[in-house]
């Protein structure tokens, strides 16, 4: 089932938006013990904390400069999974509208990528798959629904071991709750990353490397 999804670029104040998909076949979803039905209520549920985080974003990251935001879900970088959904957050440009490759931008604007695994109950699958995403991201983190979460707390140690982040999600009220969020650091990976980026940017259109002044 397709799901209509959102671009929220937020620059100085936010608007409403959606957050796009990329399109890919989700080989994940033939995978033994995945029912429609799980898959169905987790797409709810990612798409749910897609706008709240968008919505949230400079509050959660508190201090941040990166104010500008890009975000699309469902990112598959070959060998390292399918990432729910990923974020690309940088500093509002100082004059007029900047034009870069993919390396460019990440060499001038030294962008934070974060990407997010999102469960509705295998905690421990999810702390894998996050792990994963290292390799391609600056910020790797597992969101759960709260009640979930409670229980993957008492393994917190883990958490920061790997450096994946642990945050609860209520869908309901719109409330995130972080109880771990790693710092930024430099993707395992980098020639990875700068594929996640122009996926995203294909995706969004929202990159400043694809935008036109």
């Amino acid at each position: 089932m397709r799901f209509k999804c959102a671009i929220l670029i937020i620059m100085h104040s936010i608007t409403t938006a959606k957050v796009p998909k990329v399109r890919f076949r989700e080989p994940e979803r033939n995978l033994p013990g995945r029912s429609p039905r799980t898959a169905t209520a987790e797409v709810r549920f990612t798409i749910q904390f897609a706008r709240a985080y968008m919505a949230q974003h400079v509050i959660l990251h508190h201090g941040t400069e990166k104010s500008e935001i890009a975000c699309t879900r469902q990112i598959a970088i070959n060998g390292f999974g399918i990432a729910d959904m990923l974020t690309v957050a940088w500093r509002p440009p100082e004059k007029g509208c900047n034009h870069y490759s993919a390396v460019e931008f990440l060499q001038a604007e030294r962008p934070t990528v974060r990407a997010f695994e999102i469960k509705l109950n295998n905690w421990r699958k999810g702390m894998t798959q996050a792990h994963r995403y290292r390799y391609f991201a600056n910020v790797a983190i597992l969101v759960l629904p709260v009640e979930i979460c409670m229980i993957a707390r008492t393994f917190l140690s883990t958490f920061h071991k790997i450096r994946v982040g642990l945050w609860g999600f209520e869908p309901r009220s719109g409330r995130i709750v972080p109880h771990f969020t790693p710092r930024p650091c430099s993707a395992m990976e980098p020639k990875y990353q700068q594929r996640a980026l122009e996926l995203v940017a294909k995706t969004t259109k929202a990159l400043p490397f694809l935008q036109k002044c």
